[in-house]
């Protein structure tokens, strides 16, 4: 099975805290980074699956781009699109069993249908993470992206 996933790159930060964070306080937490956005996470599990991935979308040209690019391709997905601008940065906080996410896009949303290119799209299975239909102009390259998947 071929499947080609359209969205977000993103660079996760996960701090686990061992209590709630308390505001002027330092804290020990335990950090986590790497390959986010829910769009790369279903190409990461689908090759892992052992499917024929590939990820579709815009990741900046800084080093959080080159990181996050280079450790989804170690999980066997194809990764495809535009370099430019800023990668986005998601900082999620876990505490207690509650989660508390502070989201930056940064040059996802950005992606527009003319950066597209037909051949990203010859797959068996499209999915468009729910996050790219909620602002221009990646809703539209989403759009695209179906049309030139049928």
């Amino acid at each position: 099975m071929r499947i080609t996933t359209l969205g977000d790159l993103l660079l996760d930060v996960i701090v686990r805290l061992d209590a709630p964070l308390v505001a002027g306080d330092d804290q020990v937490a335990e950090t986590r980074t790497g390959a986010g956005g829910q769009a790369a996470n279903v190409a990461a599990w689908s090759a892992a699956l052992g499917a024929q991935a590939r990820f579709v979308g815009k990741r900046g040209a800084d080093a959080a781009g080159e990181i996050v690019a280079r450790e989804l391709r170690g999980h066997g997905v194809e990764v495809a699109g535009p370099v430019e601008g800023r990668t986005g940065v998601v900082v999620s906080l876990a505490s207690a069993g509650d989660r508390s996410m502070a989201s930056d896009r940064g040059a996802s949303p950005s992606l527009r249908p003319d950066e597209l290119e037909a051949s990203w799209f010859d797959c068996d299975v499209l999915h468009v993470s729910g996050y790219s239909l909620l602002r221009e102009p990646i809703a539209s390259a989403a759009e695209r992206g179906a049309e030139l998947a049928r």
